[in-house]
């Protein structure tokens, strides 16, 4: 890879996962932040009534982990992590087609559409041996798509998520934002 585009991918990282926010958009985000932490904090709780509060669709926001939210080892909501997951929650609203035919190349590869008919596409979960097969129908070093979970879940999973899979396209600067 030429240093050029190296340094455009890493870019392309930073940018993604520290967004310039719009300030209408922090605003609005704050004004429903306050109304649950004028007389106590926030807490994961309050969740689905703040986003319900932004007019999120519940198809979204149930995907996001709570803990992503919340002050370490607490239920209470840090507005700096709540202000990032939304506006990430709002890019990948915003490019769910995207994001959607990609995920549903992955999930046809792999054979979990046939296995699992009856699950939406955005609930299917692809495994380790989900990736592996993938690879293999592609002629493809296993590491790589390894490599993906691994980055898309920090480690701390060996699934992937229509959610993980969306901070990945994100961080590889093939969403809009």
């Amino acid at each position: 890879m030429s240093k050029k585009r190296s340094q455009k991918a890493y870019n392309d990282v930073i940018e993604f996962m520290n967004p310039k926010i719009p300030p209408d958009i922090e605003d609005e985000i704050l004004g429903a932040f306050a109304t649950y932490s004028i007389e106590s904090d926030m807490t994961s709780q309050n969740l689905p009534d703040f986003y319900n509060d932004l007019q999120m669709p519940r198809e979204f926001t149930k995907m996001l982990n709570v803990q992503n939210v919340c002050i370490e080892d607490t239920n209470i909501v840090s507005f700096d992590k709540l202000l990032k997951n939304t506006f990430h929650l709002l890019i990948f609203m915003n490019n769910a087609e995207v994001i959607d035919t990609q995920w549903s190349m992955l999930v046809v590869a792999c054979g979990r559409d046939k296995q699992f008919p009856t699950v939406a596409l955005r609930n299917h979960v692809l495994s380790i041996k989900d990736l592996q097969k993938i690879a293999n129908g592609i002629n493809m070093d296993n590491g790589a798509l390894l490599d993906m979970l691994s980055c898309a879940t920090s480690g701390k999973r060996v699934y992937l998520t229509w959610l993980d899979f969306s901070f990945v396209l994100g961080k590889l600067g093939h969403l809009v934002f």
